[in-house]
């Protein structure tokens, strides 16, 4: 229970609750009687019923964080109370049931100061086409309308809010194509589309957000050239734009991967999965400095994000983001030889090159890559030995260079000691050796070495050299 004695307390200006548990009480009405908060946090409490209309009383709040404030059963009825805190900073409403509320937008649109909106998984289906006048144009800079169910195209009144540098639409029900608008935002260092419905070629416009370090739009069915898209963003410390359709169904230049990656110099996440690209990996792959780097960028800590690595997706949470180095480039259709200059990644901590053309070796500089936790080349058409170099990556923990064209004995060394489990080499007819139950001794380049040292050894320590290491039958030579 809240005891009402608080209110003796009548020039408080910071009131935190949160993380209390109220459930079965409702949000105390004398709370709207301290006219000199400025701060109240009232998020995760669980209280019940609704948001007292009182609360549009504190005009000299600051600060309004409800997130999570009701449970689970309560449902706020309306927010017309909202117009009436002309000081507001930010508001976040985040995890509140605020579905059949039609009018939401026109009351928050009366907070002129405002320049923080968190209205996350609060049910909300319907979103304004059109608005005559948007009240924080030069104020906003975050807005978070992900996790809703807008079922609408992307309104070309967000493209006025210039202001923004954080806009976060994951997972809001978006359909149709991305606004020119979009690219009015010049101030964006943050943009995340991914888990909607949009479609077409992304809007030329977008090239102008040169100031983005992180890009989010997997999960739709985008396409266009990527040249063309990332001209400029060169600030890009994360970009994920799988699970799209960036593909040969365009001119011939579209899906093929942009040279110009090579100059984004702080790009520490690349994910271009699942996009049906063609063409060969840039021979200049190497030159991405961040991934060049075991240094991170200590500040920066965004949002969370999954990340395919070891075989699965990891879910990495705000700033341990920052500790990740990935490149993705899996189910696609490229073509040619991995290039080796790859192996200047030494921070790299998960390369996925699994199911394209692939073809050639695997490239002895990979072992360079000192940091690699996780390595995927599976399904494509590697050829010739794996390099002994693989030995060396004292941070591998997932390896799978199952169904290529490999051949020859299979390295034993150090780190590839402790995979023992046969399938990360399946579907490689010709590769023998532990952990896969195929006696290297059947195999002819094998055969081709056992005969020069037979010319060097006497013929009766071979006979038990070949008992020692089964060596068939008739491979061995009898002593005299």
């Amino acid at each position: 229970m809240m005891n009402s004695s608080l209110l003796a307390l009548s020039h408080l200006k910071h009131l935190d609750l949160s993380f209390n548990n109220f459930s079965g009480i409702r949000i105390p009405e004398f709370i709207g009687s301290f006219k000199k908060l400025r701060y109240l946090n009232l998020s995760s409490t669980r209280f019940m019923g609704g948001i007292p209309a009182r609360l549009g009383n504190l005009s000299s709040l600051y600060v309004l964080d409800l997130r999570a404030a009701l449970d689970f059963t309560s449902h706020v009825d309306n927010l017309h109370w909202l117009s009436h805190l002309t000081s507001l900073k930010h508001l976040d409403l985040s995890w509140l049931n605020l579905t059949d509320l039609p009018d939401w937008f026109s009351s928050v649109n009366m907070l002129h100061s405002l320049q923080v909106l968190s209205m996350s998984s609060v049910g909300l289906d319907t979103i304004p086409a059109s608005v005559v006048h948007v009240n924080f144009t030069s104020s906003l800079t975050v807005l978070d309308l992900s996790l809703n169910n807008f079922d609408s195209t992307l309104p070309k009144w967000l493209g006025n809010i210039t202001s923004l540098t954080h806009l976060d639409l994951y997972n809001s029900g978006f359909y149709g194509v991305i606004p020119d608008a979009i690219g009015y935002l010049g101030s964006l260092t943050f943009l995340d589309l991914e888990g909607n419905q949009l479609e077409g070629i992304v809007p030329k416009s977008m090239v102008d957000l040169r100031r983005l370090k992180e890009l989010r739009m997997p999960g739709n069915q985008l396409t266009g050239n990527l040249s063309d898209l990332l001209e400029q963003m060169t600030n890009l410390i994360i970009l994920d734009l799988s699970y799209n359709l960036f593909n040969g169904s365009m001119p011939s230049s579209v899906g093929v991967i942009p040279r110009q990656l090579a100059r984004f110099k702080m790009l520490q996440i690349l994910d271009l999965a699942n996009n049906n690209l063609s063409g060969l990996i840039p021979h200049n792959i190497g030159n991405l400095s961040a991934m060049r780097s075991t240094s991170q960028y200590s500040d920066f800590c965004y949002d969370e994000l999954d990340v395919f690595t070891k075989g699965q997706d990891l879910h990495y949470l705000q700033c341990s983001i920052s500790l990740m180095k990935s490149l993705d480039l899996s189910n696609n259709r490229l073509i040619g030889e991995i290039p080796k200059g790859i192996g200047e990644l030494t921070g790299l901590k998960n390369l996925n090159l699994l199911r394209n053309h692939l073809q050639g070796k695997i490239p002895w500089e990979i072992g360079g890559m000192k940091s690699l936790e996780s390595l995927d080349l599976s399904i494509n058409d590697l050829s010739g030995n794996i390099p002994e170099s693989l030995s060396a990556l004292y941070s591998l923990s997932y390896l799978n260079l199952s169904y290529n064209n490999l051949s020859g004995m299979i390295p034993s060394g150090h780190q590839l000691q402790t995979f023992i489990d046969p399938s990360i080499y399946m579907g490689n007819a010709n590769l023998c050796g532990p952990p896969i139950f195929k006696s290297c001794f059947n195999n002819k380049t094998t055969q081709n070495i056992i005969q020069e040292y037979k010319k060097e050894i006497p013929e009766w320590l071979w006979f038990y050299i070949s008992m020692v290491l089964e060596v068939p039958e008739l491979e061995r030579v009898k002593p005299n």
